[in-house]
């Protein structure tokens, strides 16, 4: 399963979604989970709580 990353906008935190998620349908600049979970540790990216791509990644 890939993931992604919608980038920080103005006043929002980064969000990590899984790769089907259509709270943001784009489908470029897909990574690996390897990427997701690192991204997924550091402090400006939060999981998006729509999709809940940590349940895929931290089990």
């Amino acid at each position: 399963m890939p993931w992604k990353i919608r980038t920080q906008r103005s006043s929002s935190t980064a969000l990590l979604h899984r790769g089907g998620c259509a709270t943001y349908p784009d489908q470029v600049g897909l990574i690996s989970r390897e990427d997701a979970l690192v991204a997924l540790a550091e402090p400006g990216i939060e999981p998006c709580e729509v999709c809940r791509p940590q349940t895929g990644l931290l089990t």
